[in-house]
């Protein structure tokens, strides 16, 4: 009879702490089946040594409700379910009578009780919370370590993920506080396909702000608290990742840095360029697959930083700085597409300013197909793929290649055009030089011979002058030369010394003379002279 009473007593239990854990009523038994129940009645375990042996115990349900399940056998079905108080029914066993105790001395009840152990302590610590918060309670918080845990879950019997919930100062990004947090493996399936068909896009990660409602459990073994997380409100975290990316933009329109990296100019020759992705990724691959294929010798300079999770920020805003510190040309960074929450790191601020503050022009190739993230907004150009980002530097190079290639063309196309018209100006010129030199010729000839015509003429002119120039010098020479003058009945009177006298003043009376006539010569003396006409 007390067998099948306590097997009662079990089954009310296991039901009572699957709607706490919100285990639907057919899946029940996953708390513990009804044969471990059967089991734990007959055997009437009072430790958990002796508990551990009973079929259908494993260490983790042994772990989980082992002191629930001893307080379950160790105490009567009156003392089930009482709140823990420090007067009340927990206590009603070990309290001394009143009458023990001397009338006229005030006695501290608790110091007359006996210590609880440790497990007693916890148990009634797990009572009281589990009093306080059984109809659940809602908590805002952000996602920590979800994701180191996840992998793990479904190597776990009911696919459970521990990870914890954290408060940040909003300014400071400074942890205020933390909890530890779980989520059954169905409850995370029923949260996911709720949020899916809410905020698509939007899966459980690490950095996420959420509001759940939450059951606390305390697990007296270890005297560990976590909360139970049955539901999550998607619009709340819709709402909230909206409004962050809405006052990052609205500060970075302010600051002027939204399109600050969009005014440098793209080198006309990319060939240096700077990579920031997961090293061996898909991402990683696919880009410089499609470098590789181009044909052309680009030089990469390659950062490593994680493309997703609580370390995106800090890494990719390192390596930006680190690669700005290289000839680079361009700074490309990618990563192989992924849900919205994987890609909530590349709205951070500090991803943001540090592509806004770039020397270099830096392209995003995130991997996305509808929304755009805050570096896809500040960036110099953002494309949905990692190739389609490698696709474009090349068709720059290509480009460029192009261009020079047709202005080479031009080139040689105005060089044989310019050609071509200086021999025709050259002909041309050939055949106006040809007709001016035979018009000069001509020209010459005419006023060679017109001048050779003038020169004779005024050749003659010269000498007829000349002649009759001569003619007259010769009459004037004639008219003064003294022979003629002699004839004329001149004649020339020379004094002593062989000197013609020309004046009556130079020579004296007395002297000899000599007069020279026409015919002959006469010597005489001066007798007189006379000074002056008569």
């Amino acid at each position: 009879m007390q067998t099948h009473k306590t097997y009662n007593r079990l089954v009310k239990w296991r039901d009572e702490q699957a709607k706490k854990e919100d285990i639907a009523d057919d899946k029940r038994y996953f708390v513990l089946p009804n044969s471990t129940l059967k089991n734990i009645s007959d055997a009437n375990p009072q430790t958990l040594s002796e508990l551990s042996k009973v079929k259908g115990i494993g260490e983790k349900k042994l772990k989980r409700y082992g002191a629930q399940i001893l307080d379950l056998m160790q105490n009567s079905p009156q003392d089930i379910g009482k709140n823990p108080q420090v007067s009340g029914s927990l206590f009603d066993d070990i309290l001394p009578p009143q009458n023990d105790f001397k009338k006229d001395i005030p006695v501290n009840p608790l110091r007359s009780l006996p210590p609880l152990t440790i497990s007693q302590l916890n148990n009634q610590i797990k009572q009281i919370l589990n009093n306080s918060f059984k109809e659940g309670v809602w908590v805002c918080g952000e996602i920590y370590r979800y994701d180191l845990d996840v992998i793990k879950a479904d190597t776990r019997p009911y696919r459970q993920v521990y990870f914890e919930l954290v408060e940040q100062d909003p300014q400071t990004k400074e942890r205020k506080a933390t909890i530890s947090a779980m989520i059954w493996g169905e409850d995370r399936k029923i949260i996911s396909e709720k949020m899916y068909s809410v905020a698509s896009g939007i899966v459980l990660k690490d950095g996420l702000q959420i509001k759940a409602k939450c059951f606390v459990d305390f697990y007296p073994p270890q005297g560990k608290i976590q909360i139970r997380i049955t539901d999550i409100e998607p619009e709340y975290t819709v709402g909230k990742m909206a409004l962050e990316r809405k006052l990052i933009l609205e500060k970075l329109r302010k600051t002027g840095l939204l399109d600050k990296n969009k005014k440098i100019e793209i080198a006309p020759v990319p060939l240096n360029v700077g990579f920031i992705t997961s090293v061996g990724s898909a991402a990683y691959n696919d880009f410089i697959d499609e470098l590789k294929k181009s044909g052309y010798s680009f030089k990469v300079f390659l950062c490593d930083a994680r493309m997703q999770g609580p370390e995106l920020e800090g890494e990719v805003r390192d390596a930006i700085f680190t690669l700005n510190k290289y000839p680079v040309d361009v700074i490309a960074i990618v990563r192989g597409g992924g849900s919205a929450s994987d890609l909530m790191g590349f709205d951070k601020e500090g991803v943001a300013v540090a592509i806004a503050n770039s020397k270099n022009p830096v392209l995003t190739g995130i991997g996305h197909q509808i929304d755009r993230t805050i570096a896809d907004e500040v960036s110099n150009q953002s494309f949905k793929t990692p190739t389609a980002t490698a696709q474009f530097i090349v068709e720059k190079v290509r480009q460029f290649e192009l261009d020079s290639e047709e202005l080479f063309g031009d080139i040689l196309e105005t060089q044989k055009q310019i050609l071509s018209d200086e021999k025709d100006r050259l002909k041309n010129m050939t055949g106006e030089v040809k007709s001016a030199t035979i018009m000069f010729v001509n020209n010459l000839e005419n006023n060679i011979y017109q001048l050779s015509e003038k020169i004779k003429w005024n050749l003659k002119k010269f000498f007829e002058d000349g002649f009759r120039k001569l003619d007259e010098l010769e009459r004037l020479n004639n008219s003064k030369n003294p022979v003629n003058i002699l004839k004329l009945g001149f004649g020339l009177i020379y004094g002593t010394e062989g000197k013609i006298i020309k004046s009556v003043e130079n020579v004296a009376v007395g002297s000899d003379v000599k007069i020279e006539l026409h015919d002959g010569k006469l010597g005489g003396k001066i007798t007189s002279k006379q000074v002056g006409h008569p």
